[in-house]
């Protein structure tokens, strides 16, 4: 199988997060923004993806790292074969601290303006986006002087300052989305 990965830009996208819950792979409903955290990670999902895959260790450490400070991370499946079965294996496999949430009808990804793999978002506690774009300036190819747009975007918003850079190339793999 081929996989051909394709590179976007960050679109323009909605201030607001929408009020959406979703099922995690146990059948958990999950707020998309929950009102308890400080600020929410959500980060548009692909198991086949290899961004994705080269980007888990960086989203792990920015899950971990960011807990304490009232961080929520979620990932998202809205691709049309999201189910639970493959949510909780890609979850163990890849030792998320997170939970994976499926959106097989991608109204997460629709309302999100997301196309990509990688493409993340943070949210405050009011559901206003404050930073939406990639993970970090790296695709395939993880460097240590990555643009770290992600970890900026939360630095930013976790200080009260503005975020520095509000949107930031997102380097993934198209969505297949309904």
């Amino acid at each position: 199988m081929l996989l051909l990965a394709q590179c976007a830009t960050a679109p323009k996208g909605p201030a607001k997060a929408p009020d959406l819950t979703l099922p995690d792979a146990d059948g958990r409903p999950h707020r998309l923004v929950e009102g308890a955290a400080k600020l929410t990670v959500i980060e548009f999902f692909s198991a086949h993806c290899p961004c994705q895959t080269k980007h888990d260790e960086r989203l792990r450490a920015i899950a971990e790292e960011y807990a304490p400070r009232g961080v929520r991370v979620v990932a998202v499946d809205s691709e049309i074969d999201a189910g639970a079965a493959r949510a909780r294996e890609e979850a163990e496999r890849r030792h998320y601290p997170f939970p994976i949430l499926i959106d097989p009808n991608g109204t997460a990804a629709y309302a999100l303006d997301a196309s990509y793999a990688t493409y993340a978002l943070v949210v405050d506690r009011d559901g206003r986006i404050l930073y939406a774009g990639g993970i970090d300036s790296d695709k395939y190819h993880l460097t240590d002087d990555a643009t770290p747009f992600l970890r900026d975007a939360l630095e930013d918003a976790l200080a009260d300052r503005p975020v520095r850079r509000p949107a930031g190339k997102t380097l993934g793999c198209a969505l297949t989305l309904k």
